[in-house]
């Protein structure tokens, strides 16, 4: 899409982001304090997404082989693997770091730059997928408040901290050619667009997109923090709650 195309489109949707409407109770949700302003962010990216990534992700679909656009993921998945072995090194968690070491070396030499995931497949070693911003959450660094990003979708105050430092731990972010970063760097998120597909298709069919999509985001946060395996947490009934430490009644007699 050309600039002059783009530009309308943005400030298209930066008015209808101040039109978005607001549902009574907005920011009582503790894990959501300004759910008003992220409302407004997620219209703004709705907008936007809808008339850029959305549409150049659904030709891309159409005219890249899925075999392709595999090989594309794989080669990604395949860069990212140095930042999974240090923060997984970072989180005390040696297997793992190993194991991603592993994988970066094998997939690099012998599955075409990473084209193949050779070590998933003939190796049985699986992606041990880590950030910085889980590693501060195992550090103790409390999650803080859901945070929706201009462009960048769904987050909270500690990953996108995370997402910062995550940037300079990539590969491209240090390539000297401006094409090869930037035209790199498009590739990617083009790609990951198309995987999301199914996913932003159905908050576009969801009665509340925005509630689904933030409900989501942070249950798979927690549960990409304990490596799929989260805490069972038990919540008592808050009937219960309300009788706890309330003598039995007395029925009184006939």
């Amino acid at each position: 899409m050309s600039l002059k195309k783009l530009l309308p489109a943005v400030a298209a949707a930066a008015v209808l982001a101040g039109c978005a409407e607001v549902p009574p109770g907005a920011g009582e949700n503790p894990a959501d304090p300004w759910e008003k302003m992220n409302r407004q962010v997620n219209a703004f990216n709705y907008v936007v997404d809808s008339y850029t990534a959305r549409p150049v992700a659904k030709a891309y679909i159409k005219v890249v082989p899925e075999g392709a656009r595999e090989s594309v993921s794989n080669v990604f998945s395949n860069m990212g693997e140095p930042k999974n072995a240090v923060n997984n090194a970072l989180q005390g968690k040696g297997e793992r770091s190993l194991a991603s070491v592993f994988r970066f070396l094998i997939n690099t030499s012998f599955g075409l730059g990473g084209m193949f995931d050779v070590a998933g497949k003939v190796g049985n070693q699986p992606v041990a997928r880590e950030d910085f911003g889980q590693t501060l959450r195992v550090w103790g660094v409390p999650q803080g408040p859901f945070l929706v990003l201009p462009f960048l979708g769904p987050s909270t105050v500690t990953d996108a901290t995370g997402t910062v430092v995550g940037w300079y731990s990539e590969p491209l972010t240090y390539a000297e050619n401006d094409y090869v970063k930037w035209g790199g760097s498009a590739v990617g998120l083009l790609n990951l667009r198309a995987e999301l597909m199914p996913v932003t298709d159905a908050l576009r069919d969801a009665v509340d997109p925005y509630v689904m999509a933030r409900e989501g985001y942070l249950a798979s946060r927690v549960n990409a923090q304990y490596d799929g395996n989260p805490p069972v947490v038990l919540l008592k009934d808050e009937f219960e709650d309300e009788d706890e430490g309330k003598a039995p009644e007395k029925k009184e007699s006939k």
